[in-house]
Order: structure tokens, then sequence, then C-alpha cells
């Protein structure tokens, strides 16, 4: 439960890493700093379908005018309404997958979009071990670095049956 393996949701380069083995972290702490062109794309999907529900909302407001006085079809105002609901689930989509990647959706616009993304230290404790170098390409599945909390650490100890009773509890091994 105290050790944990860090890697990152979605493929990139790792940019920056101070990490060494035995370094002391703590819970929060920037860790590596990841870049990837598909970190950008993600961010310009989330930003278009945001803008485009905008849109489709208004025009899901007036068919369902327009179909209460019967001015427009019933066929008109339910693809409308199927387009309003479909974007409002793409945008909370990315907006999980945003979310992921440590990028708040609510305060990313135009004018923040970021090539690259942090990764934060989930635990207080060491560094045991670190296993990508800068520059290097990781995927989604690859460990990044291994860090433990060696506030409850266990022993795995191994003894023959004819040395049990040297052993107690306590004893200094």
């Amino acid at each position: 439960q105290n050790m944990v393996s860090v890697s990152v949701p979605m493929g990139g380069y790792l940019k920056t890493t101070k990490l060494l083995a035995g370094m002391h972290i703590t819970n929060g702490e920037i860790i590596a700093t990841m870049e990837d062109q598909q970190y950008i794309q993600l961010q310009q999907d989330y930003l278009t379908a945001k803008a485009h529900l905008s849109s489709t909302e208004k025009e899901f407001n007036r068919q369902k005018e327009l179909n209460q006085s019967k001015a427009s079809s019933d066929k008109v105002f339910e693809n409308t309404q199927a387009d309003y609901i479909s974007q409002k689930v793409l945008v909370k989509s990315l907006s999980e997958k945003l979310k992921l990647l440590n990028i708040n959706p609510e305060s990313l616009n135009e004018n923040n979009i970021s090539r690259s993304i942090n990764i934060y230290s989930p635990i207080d404790g060491f560094v045991s071990q670190v296993k990508m170098n800068i520059g290097k390409y990781a995927a989604p599945t690859d460990v990044l670095f291994e860090l433990v909390n060696p506030a409850d650490i266990h022993l795995a100890l191994t003894v023959f049956e004819k040395d049990l009773d040297k052993l107690s509890i306590g004893q200094k091994i």
C-alpha cells in the first residue's frame, strides 16, 4: 500500500524531472513534466466542443419553442435534441480526460493551451526507482518512477526452521 508506481495516462516525452533514487518527495510535489502534441490536441478538442455546445444549446432551445407552438416538426426537434445531448456528452468526456492529465477544464481557454503536463507525487516518501530518462517516450503502460512511503514498511524475512527459536519480537536483525 505504501509503494506507488507512477505512470502517465496518455503517452508523452519526459521533458523534465529532478528525481534520483533515494530523494525525499512530498505529496502534491511536481516530480516530472511530460510533453506531447496529443495534449494540445485534447485541449483543442475540448475547447472546440465546448464552443459548439453553446450554439447547439441555443439551437435546441429555439427548436423546442418552435416545436411547442407546432411551427416545426417533431423530427427536426428530436434531431436537434440528439445533437445537443451528444455534444454535452462529448464535452463531459473530454473534460474528464483533461482531469486525468491534471488540466483544469474550467480554467482552460484559448490563451492558455499547453503542450506539457505536470506529474505530481501521490504520496510523501522516497524515490525507490527512476525508470525513465529525460527525452524518452513513455507509453501509458510504462512506469516512470517507483515511490515508497517508509511510514508503514514491512520486511519479508525467510527463516530456516532450525533457526526459528533464535528469533523474538523486537529483536534487532
